[in-house]
């Protein structure tokens, strides 16, 4: 159209580049930091002040994307490069937002940057060395005949900056678990446990602080022994109270989980369910019993006994749920109807939430 090329005519082009790039990284930025590591960042924050600060995630967003690209202003008036190489200007505020997004706290919880130490200055001198030559060959390059938002120029920046974006996204912290430990910490500190307990439902990643958690969220809300194994458990697991090792809370703190861990009823019921995750079913049978009536039974130490009297040949109870005894022989069944890793994938989709699919199919020993 005339008057649209009117426009392209009358404003510079390097001015579409750097207005495309900047309403990019601002977009990318943003809802990269509001939406996808905004409990990763309040991780880092609260480990980094020892709980004394909190961090918002609006507000949060936006001033590190607001001094992000404060940094990259200060770049382009250090080194002008407004053609095909423009995007790049913005590499050390992208190689920022990696590093602030990457925070895994090691076992004492103090914050490290691991390998950034050594990237860093590498990365450091590869881009002043690319920055060089961009500034000499910049007056060389030829005017592209295309102008504005359809220039080679424009696509080329736009392309540079989404290759960057990748880069943010693969080196950053991207462990599904730990994003969900995190939410779940935020809405148990609130005691919105049925929040908490939402989170990640439908996905196979776990780690054994995310099993803690939800063990902890279950239990303060009396549903531990009804349905623990509803979530995946992490193999190899034995306790469900954190050990500042394998298990480790980050907002809340372990001693916090330990008292309440240790209430009359909850004690109960984290010794009952250790002895399941141990699969020790002999002293598990010998203590259910003295403290859930047979009618009051949760479902989980229901599945556990049927599964302890099936193999163990003593007789069943009268008492136990005549539906739980009933799916235990289905299980049974579909069991002998496949064989191999079919049966395992047959038997997860309708059994994936008992006792009896943990017991023979997750740990460190298959029984």
């Amino acid at each position: 159209m005339p008057y649209l090329n009117d426009i392209n005519e009358r404003i510079p082009d390097k001015r579409y580049t750097q207005v495309t790039c900047a309403i990019a990284f601002w977009v990318f930025s943003f809802v990269y930091l509001f939406f996808y590591q905004a409990e990763v960042l309040a991780a880092g924050q609260h480990v980094l002040s020892g709980g004394r600060t909190y961090y918002h995630r609006f507000i949060g967003a936006f001033l590190i994307t607001l001094t992000l690209y404060l940094l990259q202003l200060a770049v382009v008036r250090l080194v002008p490069i407004y053609k095909r190489g423009h995007a790049l200007t913005y590499f050390p505020s992208l190689l920022i937002l990696t590093i602030i997004t990457d925070f895994s706290p090691s076992s004492d919880k103090v914050h490290t940057i691991g390998g950034w130490w050594i990237a860093i200055p590498i990365l450091a001198i590869i881009y002043g060395a690319v920055l060089w030559v961009l500034r000499q060959i910049e007056p060389f390059e030829p005017e592209t005949a295309s102008r504005g938002l359809m220039s080679r120029t424009t696509w080329v920046n736009l392309l540079t900056m989404c290759v960057m974006f990748m880069a943010v996204g693969i080196f950053s912290n991207g462990d599904e678990a730990f994003h969900y430990r995190m939410k779940m910490e935020q809405l148990i500190n609130k005691d919105k446990y049925d929040e908490a307990l939402k989170i990640g439902r439908r996905s196979s990643a776990t780690d054994p602080s995310l099993t803690m958690l939800r063990a902890y969220a279950l239990s303060a809300s009396g549903l531990l022994g009804e349905r623990f194994f509803h979530y995946p458990v992490a193999e190899g697991l034995e306790e469900l109270v954190a050990d500042s090792i394998s298990m480790q809370s980050i907002l809340i703190p372990d001693s916090v989980i330990k008292e309440k861990a240790g209430a009359p009823r909850a004690k109960a019921d984290y010794r009952l369910m250790n002895l399941l995750l141990q699969k020790d079913l002999n002293t598990f049978t010998s203590l259910v019993t003295r403290v859930y009536p047979d009618s009051l039974m949760p479902k989980h130490y229901a599945e556990a006994l049927v599964f302890h009297h099936y193999y163990s040949g003593q007789p069943m109870k009268d008492s136990l749920d005549i539906i739980t005894e009933t799916d235990f022989h289905d299980f049974m069944k579909k069991e002998k109807e496949h064989h191999g890793i079919v049966t395992q994938n047959q038997l997860r989709k309708t059994f994936g939430n008992t006792y009896w699919y943990y017991h023979k199919y997750v740990g460190n020993e298959r029984k």
